[in-house]
């Protein structure tokens, strides 16, 4: 008889996959990057600062597919809970990782192209008041600290952004294939609301600018916004265990 896989062999396992995924992807970027700085006529961004910016969609959008997973896994002598938890630890050790490798890629990339080129980045915002605008600029211009600067803080801050964007699209993901195309939809529009907060709990707690759609946010004090933020993250995996707690098996 087959012993249960543990939450611990589940997370290696899904850890494992999603890192193949992961260095398909970096690699992409790296070579796109190196391109960019070949043939650029001005300085661009380090991997690091490419990286910061491509992450969120790329955790957005494996954080939608990585419920497809569960049928498989469940079928392998994983139970749903195993699954869940597993795959959160998975993505948390994603989440740390991928900043962890851009720096390193970066730090041999200014070797390489130290006498080359000097990258630049540019974070401003362009926000006007439009909803869909801001929206676009909370997924894409996430609160960022320059590496230069305080390289753990600005690895924790990356971290934390990619993080949520794979809890948002895990929700998502697991919305559609629970609920169907009415309650996946349904979820996006809550995704939205908690992309919305947590970026704006995100610039209270750095003293950073509110987009002017969100300034409403502005009144939440600074302490009360860590507290917020840490809530935020909380309500995806909460919703996700709930849906997959006793979600049927799609062949």
């Amino acid at each position: 008889m087959n012993k249960p896989v543990q939450i611990h062999q589940a997370a290696f396992i899904m850890l494992q996959a999603q890192l193949t995924w992961t260095l398909w992807y970096m690699g992409i970027l790296l070579l796109v990057n190196v391109a960019r700085l070949i043939f650029s006529a001005d300085g661009i961004d380090t991997f690091y600062n490419h990286a910061f910016v491509a992450s969120n969609v790329y955790m957005l959008v494996i954080g939608i597919i990585t419920i497809s997973f569960m049928p498989y896994f469940v079928e392998m002598g994983v139970t749903r809970k195993s699954y869940f938890y597993g795959n959160a630890i998975a993505s948390i050790c994603l989440s740390i990782l991928i900043p962890v490798f851009a720096y390193v890629l970066t730090i041999f990339e200014k070797l390489i192209l130290a006498n080359f080129k000097e990258p630049t980045f540019n974070i401003e915002s362009a926000a006007d008041g439009n909803f869909i605008g801001d929206l676009l600029q909370s997924i894409l211009i996430t609160p960022y600290v320059d590496m230069e600067a305080n390289v753990l803080l600005s690895l924790a801050v990356f971290s934390l952004n990619i993080f949520v964007f794979y809890l948002i699209g895990w929700l998502i993901g697991t919305a559609f294939y629970r609920l169907g195309v009415i309650g996946g939809i349904l979820f996006i529009a809550i995704s939205i609301v908690l992309i919305a907060a947590k970026d704006s709990m995100q610039r209270i707690a750095m003293d950073l600018p509110l987009f002017e759609t969100y300034a409403f946010f502005a009144a939440v004090p600074s302490r009360v916004a860590y507290i917020l933020l840490v809530v935020i993250m909380f309500i995806p995996l909460i919703l996700i265990r709930t849906l997959t707690k006793r979600a049927p098996i799609k062949i």
